[in-house]
């Protein structure tokens, strides 16, 4: 038991130090592309010439949906949530190898796997309705002090540095990090496509549109914004209404989905051999898989069906 215990320990080690290696790895590759986008010049692309970096390279789907999901996840959690996540998982793994010893070993592992992907999971969901609700209550403050800056003839890299300097959360910091980008020689609509990627968005998406064909063909950019603000706002109204209405049945489908957890618990207090029966016996394992497939296969319909979107 120590000997696999000690071996548990090793594994959580090696696959720590890999994802920072790897990380560390990523970030140095990243690095070579922007010296090299930036030392080679393509003659035969006057645009591509036309701003300091050019970061379109050819890159298979699934590689830039990684990424895409980097950059998600990045702007999600910060350094210090990553590593307070990345604890989490250690001591769960740890106790959850130790209070389930009537369990097989590749059985505990299993189980240790399903707990680190639903942690990861539920850390995730928090952290994007965070963002979302943060990004609801500031955005329309944004879009009105863009307004106003553009109003008062103010240019759109000099309005995004205000909205920097003066706008708290995460939209400061998105923000701050378009200035920074557009200072270094990045174009607006790059800028923004990668900002795009961070806050996916559909305000925020339109909002990026209006930015780019303001700069490509003109327009009156404060009649847009004053628009978009108060589009913005009736979206909100809505999207409070339809959770109103949906709350019935996402409520149903959070009581049925704790059923089964409560009744495998009362089943373990009430009677042990049903649930060793349950829990050893390889029919016991099927009923089981059944179980947790079915609870998640409903409950993610049903949230699809009442899901609001954004």
């Amino acid at each position: 038991m120590s000997v696999m215990v000690i071996g548990l320990l090793l594994l959580i080690m090696f696959v720590f130090s890999s994802y920072k290696a790897l990380q560390h790895q990523r970030q140095r590759q990243a690095l070579k592309r922007r010296l090299i986008s930036i030392s080679v010049v393509n003659s035969a692309d006057s645009k591509a010439t036309s701003t300091l970096f050019h970061w379109a390279q050819k890159t298979s789907p699934l590689l830039q949906y990684g990424y895409d999901l980097k950059a998600r996840v990045d702007a999600l959690f910060d350094r210090k949530a990553k590593r307070v996540l990345q604890l989490l998982l250690a001591i769960l793994a740890v106790v959850v190898w130790f209070t389930l010893p009537f369990f097989t070993s590749l059985m505990r592992m299993m189980i240790i796997a399903i707990v680190i992907f639903m942690v990861l999971a539920v850390s995730y969901w928090i952290m994007t309705v965070r963002q979302h609700s943060e990004f609801n209550a500031g955005f329309t403050q944004v879009l009105g002090q863009m307004s106003r800056a553009v109003s008062a003839g103010i240019s759109v890299p000099q309005a995004i540095a205000q909205i920097a300097d003066y706008q708290q959360g995460i939209l400061g910091r998105e923000f701050g990090l378009i200035r920074d980008k557009l200072e270094i020689g990045i174009g607006l609509k790059q800028a923004l496509n990668q900002a795009r990627i961070r806050l996916p968005y559909v305000s925020f998406h339109f909002f990026s549109v209006a930015l780019i064909l303001n700069e490509e063909n003109g327009g009156q950019l404060r009649e847009v914004l004053h628009s978009l603000s108060r589009t913005v706002h009736d979206n909100a109204a809505i999207k409070m209404k339809i959770r109103s209405l949906t709350a019935e049945p996402r409520m149903t489908a959070a009581i049925l989905a704790s059923l089964p957890v409560v009744l495998i618990s009362v089943m373990f207090f009430k009677n042990p051999s049903a649930f060793v029966t349950l829990t050893q016996n390889p029919s016991g394992h099927l009923v089981l898989g059944y179980v947790f497939t079915s609870m998640v296969l409903g409950f993610a319909i049903i949230h699809l069906l009442t899901k609001v979107r954004a």
